[in-house]
């Protein structure tokens, strides 16, 4: 059993799109949402858990992407968590079923592995393996054993420096395909979802490295 988890931060709008969408495919699947909004925002969001059938746990400040993510995967309690950025949209179903299908279970992730630095770049062959946070499926058990996510441009850079020289990652290829930049955007093209980039960036103001 799965337990979805999505950090909303002041883009209702957004995360409208994510919950229609997904529940279109999976209408039962657990779904928690950490949400930092102010309270203009939160507002609109704040009926959502029964229009939605979804959990939402509200804190007064924005909590961040990284902290929010730590305080989810730690009040979950289903074996596997999905990770889900707030501008993601479902296409079709589906993908779900295909990430538990491959997902080892001494594994700590399956979705797009890529290479950074420190400060979250791209880089070829060299730095860390880094499984990214805006479509993943996560062991709990395997996840809460090493450094939760934090406050970053790079949320997941802790727990992934830890992993260094353990295979515990799992690249997905058609994941990658779909949060790729640049990647024409027309439905046709994309297997499962549909990532807008930095929509909480974008709209919020910025993002914060530290």
């Amino acid at each position: 059993m799965i337990t979805a988890l999505s950090v909303n931060y002041n883009t209702p709008e957004l995360l409208e799109s994510l919950l229609i969408s997904f529940r279109k495919f999976y209408p039962a699947s657990p779904f928690l949402v950490i949400d930092g909004s102010d309270k203009a925002h939160y507002r609109r969001i704040k009926n959502f858990d029964r229009r939605f059938n979804v959990s939402i746990h509200h804190f007064d400040y924005n909590i961040h992407h990284g902290p929010g993510m730590a305080y989810g995967m730690k009040m979950i309690t289903t074996p596997q968590i999905l990770l889900l950025d707030s501008d993601i949209r479902i296409l079709r179903g589906g993908f779900v079923e295909d990430l538990q299908s491959k997902l080892l279970p001494t594994s700590y992730g399956i979705g797009d592995v890529s290479n950074i630095n420190r400060d979250g770049v791209s880089i070829l062959e060299t730095g860390v393996r880094y499984l990214h946070p805006a479509c993943a499926l996560l062991n709990r058990g395997v996840a809460l054993s090493f450094p939760l996510p934090i406050k970053h441009g790079a949320p997941m850079i802790e727990p992934m420096e830890a992993l260094k020289g353990r295979n515990l990652l799992q690249h997905e290829q058609w994941v990658s395909d779909d949060l790729i930049h640049g990647l024409s955007n027309k439905l046709h093209a994309k297997h499962y979802i549909i990532h807008e980039w930095s929509g909480t960036v974008s709209r919020t103001g910025g993002i914060h490295l530290w």
